[in-house]
């Protein structure tokens, strides 16, 4: 009997996001992916696993060899981490990466440093104690 172990994270500390999404996001969103044993996976849920791991304030990234200075509104990740957080081999890992920022859900930018992805259409988030703060990487949205 195998137990599934998937672990993904929820945002914490936030009370709401405001995006603009094109209709290829919204229609990625709605579907789903599928792991290395078959299980499939809501997009929605692995898209959520990344934003909850989005700083939402200046600070030192948490969990990783190399600490990093994130400014709100970025996220420090790992191909490899995700890959095995997600039950999918690395060329999966970043074939999904690859088609959410075709579709303009994060931007990435990999380093020998580190890998800091960021959300371009996210203008801005309340958290939990009511403050509202506006996504310093908000981009223009293009024309679909």
């Amino acid at each position: 009997m195998y137990i599934f172990t998937q672990q993904f994270f929820i945002p914490t500390g936030i009370e709401t996001f405001t995006f603009i999404f094109s209709a290829g996001a919204l229609q990625w969103l709605h579907g789903t992916t599928t792991d290395d044993e078959g299980r499939e996976i809501s997009n929605f849920t692995l898209f959520g696993d990344l934003l909850a791991r989005m700083a939402v304030a200046a600070g030192e990234s948490k969990g990783f060899r190399r600490a990093l200075m994130l400014s709100a509104g970025q996220a420090q990740y790992s191909e490899e981490l995700l890959a095995a957080q997600w039950n999918m081999g690395r060329k999966r890992i970043r074939n999904l990466l690859a088609t959410l920022t075709d579709l303009g859900l994060v931007n990435t930018h990999r380093s020998r440093v580190a890998s800091v992805m960021t959300f371009p259409y996210l203008f801005g988030w309340k958290t939990a104690e009511g403050g509202s703060i506006a996504n310093p990487f908000i981009r223009e949205q293009r024309e679909e």
